[in-house]
């Protein structure tokens, strides 16, 4: 993996190499281990190189093809022997081509035609000099980032935002429009980032930039566009499933590092570890475990339906498996406020959950500390292998297939806390009425926002644009938007490796996995009367009976008010120092934060109406502000 740059000029005047350098140093925590630079006339490109695979030890990029073609990526190319077939590299002479050099063979042969047929993260630029164009592409769903900016002179490109300040390609301008957008929860623009004229190419895109500084866009791969996947039986699409996820979990072992996972007792992660231990299994090797829990003794309340202690469930994973290894977190560190200055550093924007961001760090040190840099997880298998299927109910109303949509009700209703009534307008009635975006603040539970910032930021008429629906319904295209997470997800990767050195992956994102679980009828979601029914299927045999007839689910930083509580006077203090701020004063609600904290509460934290107020809205006001702060001293 790496951290890339570069600038193309419009004008007669060459690229500053001590811009590229700076580029390079800005960029070093992304790739710590090789620092590569090229200036072929009015282009210039940076790679700084962090190597995760063996193969990156042969890496030397930016790297120039027969053609004369530049490239500069950040990637991983998980497909590697597939790739290499249709280039017609031998097993024998594999080992000497680096993911980059497989990637720029396979473009100077096919064109842009290669890009849908990768899979894994990856952020591209070429330059070809016999258009004089560069081309930057971005991943099937934004796992690496690249943002760019453009303007009379010159284009512009770097992995993270401080990069593009160091070229001195762009000043560093606060949108504060992004940063309403932020506050609101609004993640649905991919393409605007939280600086002004700073964008990213989004997900699945290719984006051009001609000779004469003209740009085009173009989409390259949409999740509407996978084709169905018919088969025989119900067996027969459970059994496909766990091939498919079995065999990106086999592609994503492929490391220069010992490999470790990611551990809960959910069916997501816990697919991953048991089909990667059974992999290592192979080559008689063990696989650690990480897994975040409450401090010892913690017996405070958890919401109806919830867990707070992973343990028994990990255990059972564990012992089925034979040779996983776990270390466990205590999330002790979940209200550290101190996190958010070294993250800031990395990420250059705002922090949404801050009162996961100490055990969720915690974990990657613990695992970098005993050696492991690469971390197999199942962030996206919500949309994936596990995706509820409660969703498609509606579908099924509206096209005549009225037994099917009365059975998923039933089960809605059995497994829900809903009454029968009330479950059938959450599945049938809400996701048909407009979105309630115009409807009087419907951010406010949650949002620290000042109403008259929000009003001046046009937060509504935003959201309406992006798409981005406050009350999360159960909408029939809710799994596509899904399926890429918030806008900053790949930042969010990005500044993690940074600031620990450790690599996450996860296989539920492979691109195979996204189109056999988009592909099956919706239907095997909900088979034989089960929730989640596809991925409990396919696992049978696999995991512990206890894991697959689970209905709870695990609360992650179960005890994060503890930390709240003990810091109270603390956060009365961050408050009064964020009235020093005119941005903070403008943007948030100060006096809001106040109350929340003069009007402690003294039980109760498991309640929504608690939680809400702060976990979300005094701990995102604070991160938010801070971060404010923070960026008016980098100015």
């Amino acid at each position: 993996m790496s951290g890339i740059a570069g600038m193309l000029r419009f004008d007669d005047r060459p690229v500053s190499r001590p811009a590229l350098e700076r580029a390079a140093n800005a960029l070093r925590a992304h790739g710590p281990d090789r620092t590569g630079l090229t200036i072929d006339g009015r282009i210039g490109l940076v790679h700084v190189l962090m190597a995760m695979t063996p193969e990156d030890r042969q890496d030397r990029q930016p790297l120039r093809g027969p053609s004369g073609a530049l490239m500069t990526a950040d990637l991983r190319l998980d497909n590697r022997a597939e790739m290499l077939g249709r280039l017609g590299v031998s097993h024998a002479d594999a080992n000497a081509w680096p993911d980059a050099r497989v990637v720029l063979t396979a473009w100077e042969r096919f064109g842009d035609i290669v890009w849908p047929l990768l899979r894994g993260p990856f952020a591209v630029a070429i330059f070809d000099p016999r258009s004089g164009a560069l081309t930057l592409v971005r991943d099937h769903l934004g796992l690496n980032v690249v943002m760019w900016h453009r303007c009379d002179s010159h284009f512009a490109f770097a992995t993270m935002p401080n990069g593009l300040f160091a070229l001195g390609a762009v000043r560093r301008e606060l949108s504060e429009e992004k940063f309403a957008d932020f506050l609101v929860l609004n993640h649905a623009d991919h393409a605007t980032t939280i600086y002004r004229e700073v964008f990213r190419v989004r997900p699945a895109h290719m984006l051009r930039v001609d000779a004469r500084g003209t740009i085009s866009e173009t989409r390259y791969w949409s999740a509407q566009d996978i084709p169905p996947v018919r088969l025989r039986s119900d067996q027969d699409y459970a059994e496909g499933l766990r091939a498919t996820l079995d065999l990106a979990v086999r592609r994503q072992l492929r490391s220069a590092h010992p490999v470790g996972c990611l551990l809960s007792g959910g069916l997501d992660s816990s697919s991953v570890a048991a089909l990667a231990a059974r992999a290592l299994a192979e080559k008689n090797q063990r696989l650690a475990a990480f897994t975040g829990v409450p401090r010892r003794g913690f017996a405070g309340p958890v919401p109806e339906g919830h867990y707070a202690d992973e343990t028994p469930f990990v255990e059972a994973i564990a012992r089925a498996a034979g040779n996983i290894d776990v270390t466990y977190a205590p999330d002790e560190a979940a209200a550290d406020l101190g996190e958010l200055e070294r993250i800031f550093l990395a990420l250059e924007g705002p922090v949404r959950n801050p009162t996961n961001l100490g055990w969720a760090l915690a974990l990657l040190r613990l695992a970098r500390a005993d050696g492991r840099r690469v971390l197999l997880g199942g962030l996206r298998g919500n949309h994936t292998i596990s995706w509820s299927g409660w969703s498609q109910a509606l579908s099924h109303l509206r096209s005549g297939r009225f037994l099917t949509a009365l059975r998923q009700w039933h089960l809605y209703y059995r497994r829900s806390p809903y009454s029968r009534w009330r479950a059938a307008y959450k599945l049938f009635v809400e996701p048909a009425l407009a979105a309630p975006n115009g409807a009087a603040a419907p951010w406010r539970s949650h949002s620290p926002i000042r109403p008259e910032f929000a009003a001046d930021m046009n937060v509504a008429a935003r959201a309406k644009r992006d798409g981005h629906d406050f009350s999360y319904r159960a909408r029939g295209d809710e799994r596509f938007r899904g399926l890429l997470l918030a806008d900053y997800a790949g930042d969010w990767h990005a500044a993690e490796k940074a600031l620990t050195g450790v690599e996450v992956r996860d296989p539920t994102a492979d691109i195979d996995v996204v189109s056999y679980c988009f592909g099956v009828p919706a239907e095997q979601y909900l088979a034989e009367d089960i929730d989640r029914s596809l991925i409990r299927r396919a696992m049978w045999g696999v995991l512990p009976q206890r894991i697959l007839t689970n209905r709870l689910h695990g609360l992650q930083g179960a005890g994060w008010y503890e930390g709240l509580q003990a810091r109270r006077e603390e956060l009365a203090r961050e408050i009064s120092e964020l009235s020093q701020s005119p941005l903070a004063r403008r943007a948030i609600d100060l006096a809001r934060l106040n109350r929340a904290v003069a009007n402690w509460p003294s039980a109760g934290w498991h309640r929504p109406e608690i939680f809400t107020e702060y976990n979300l809205m005094l701990m995102r006001g604070l991160a938010g502000g801070r971060f404010l702060r923070w960026f008016e001293q980098a100015n």
